[in-house]
């Protein structure tokens, strides 16, 4: 079975993956430690991303904006608690999977994967999705690779 690639979004200003507990600053060590970190995430609607396929996590909201990390999922789409059920009363569920993350960049002293250049790249794909599990075009996805220096 073909592989696909799936662009992930985060944006700071609705959600603080920047928590001192389990937050991106603590994987980006995981990862320095032992090569790999692990999270789960929200994947919109998708119910396509299979055990397998290639993820790349998008920051946009405040600046900088652009690709920050990039992993494997692990998982197949299951049915998990929503990222923000604290606040949310109706107990509301999202789709979600694990990903087996091989590098986040911290966008606050690394130089990350711009915008910009993400719209040089191919400036028809919709970049600033705020769903996230959008699918990546295989041209594309090799693009994204020699840039972010896999």
């Amino acid at each position: 079975m073909e592989k696909k690639c799936w662009l992930l979004t985060w944006n700071q200003e609705r959600w603080a993956w920047d928590d001192k507990l389990d937050g991106y600053k603590e994987m980006i060590q995981e990862i320095e430690q032992v090569g790999k970190a692990f999270s789960k995430w929200t994947c919109g609607v998708n119910k396509s991303i299979k055990a397998g396929d290639r993820v790349f996590m998008i920051k946009l909201g405040l600046e900088p904006r652009g690709i920050v990390a990039s992993g494997i999922a692990i998982t197949d789409v299951f049915e998990g608690t929503h990222w923000d059920s604290e606040k949310n009363s109706m107990g509301k569920k999202a789709r979600r999977i694990y990903i087996q993350f091989d590098k986040i960049l911290d966008y606050d002293t690394d130089t990350i994967l711009p915008y910009d250049v993400l719209q040089e790249l191919e400036p028809d794909y919709h970049w600033s999705s705020q769903a996230s599990g959008i699918e990546i075009p295989k041209d594309v996805w090799d693009k994204i690779e020699v840039k972010w220096g896999r």
